[in-house]
């Protein structure tokens, strides 16, 4: 079997072994864990994510569905993503995902809350301006009841003394600068108080320009973490490219972004109650704006490898442990002893050939 050990992938050799949905090593007995000729990695984490199979999150409703259509692609655990929208809807779609304990596919982290605390002008993207506020830690506390809020994305600019942004460092809330009009300076003041992430760098954001720095220059030259969605149609393939040389492979995570026509023919879907239109690789509003996408988690590693040059280890680590490490979670990302029995099994191509969710196969293709 190959399991990929580059980047601390697995902490010493040995036969991999499911200990009561942990991950455990054996040196030198009987293989239990059997998958010569495949690739084994950690099961990929998706922390941007609108719907999938049909199911839009904003529908409030058979998410179990789409936590089952996510095992195919090696999604392991993700964060159901609300959109702007009226904030009473969110509040309860955030409160009815937190009851959702178990599910019967992927892990729910919690909920990534994008919008509605957004630049609702230049920067609107896919999201309906009639909904967009501005960002208030009154409101989000309201939303954040219940604890579940693990990731925001807004537009610091519009946020007054950086209050929102101070509470969200307060309660471990990954504070997402995305959507927003910043210039460098601005984003980089959220930054030391807080933020540490870029949502889908590149898209809706305040560009790179040498007499007028944004948000893109504010994430090429800070530590913290870029989102990409790296399909082609978002990004062309030499940004892609620019990026990681700039990023390195600590400094991306991949998402997807997508939509609920993801894994559906082409026809006319619903986002956040917009009508999107899916037509091959694409999801577009009837204006013409992307709506998220429709790529499958395995393919943007694929790509990932393809368009940047980086190793596979590198864009398999970009979808599972520096999501992982981002969201604060601990036990996941990794193929390393005590870690949670997440895994997906690639073949060459990189197409998932089975899924694992804490040590139970959910999946097999």
């Amino acid at each position: 079997m190959k399991i990929l050990k580059e980047y601390n992938f697995t902490e010493f050799t040995g036969d991999l072994r499911n200990n009561n949905g942990k991950i455990s090593f054996s040196e030198g007995s009987e293989i239990e864990f059997d998958k010569r000729g495949k690739y084994i990695v950690p099961g990929f984490i998706d922390q941007h994510i609108h719907g999938a199979g049909g199911i839009d999150t904003m529908d409030n409703k058979e998410i179990e569905h789409v936590s089952e259509v996510l095992l195919k692609e090696g999604t392991t655990s993700f964060l159901p993503t609300t959109m702007t929208y009226d904030l009473e809807v969110v509040k309860d779609i955030i409160d009815r995902l937190e009851k959702l304990n178990d599910t019967t596919g992927a892990n729910i982290l919690g909920v990534h809350v994008e919008g509605p605390f957004i630049n609702g002008v230049e920067f609107i993207g896919a999201q309906n301006q009639s909904f967009v506020r501005k960002p208030n830690r009154s409101d989000l506390e309201w939303l954040n009841e219940t604890g579940f809020v693990k990731m925001v994305t807004y537009a610091p600019e519009l946020d007054e003394n950086l209050e929102m942004t101070k509470y969200m460092k307060e309660q471990n809330i990954v504070a997402s600068i995305g959507h927003s009009g910043a210039s460098m300076a601005e984003a980089e003041l959220a930054l030391e108080n807080g933020a540490k992430c870029f949502t889908h760098l590149h898209n809706a954001c305040s560009g790179h320009h040498h007499r007028n720095p944004g948000v893109v220059s504010a994430a090429l030259a800070n530590d913290q973490v870029a989102e990409l969605i790296v399909d082609g149609i978002h990004i062309h393939p030499d940004s892609v490219r620019m990026t990681y040389n700039v990023k390195g492979k600590d400094g991306i995570i991949l998402v997807t972004d997508a939509m609920c026509a993801k894994g559906m023919e082409d026809g006319i879907y619903s986002l956040g109650g917009q009508t999107a239109i899916k037509k091959g690789n694409e999801a577009r509003l009837e204006n013409g704006s992307l709506a998220g996408s429709v790529l499958l988690m395995n393919e943007a590693v694929r790509n990932m490898h393809k368009f940047s040059r980086c190793s596979l280890e590198e864009a398999v680590l970009m979808a599972s442990y520096n999501p992982a490490r981002n969201l604060g979670i601990e036990n996941k990302g990794l193929i390393k002893a005590g870690f949670d029995f997440d895994i997906t099994v690639l073949d060459e191509e990189f197409n998932v050939v089975e899924t694992y969710v804490n040590g139970t196969r959910k999946w097999r293709r």
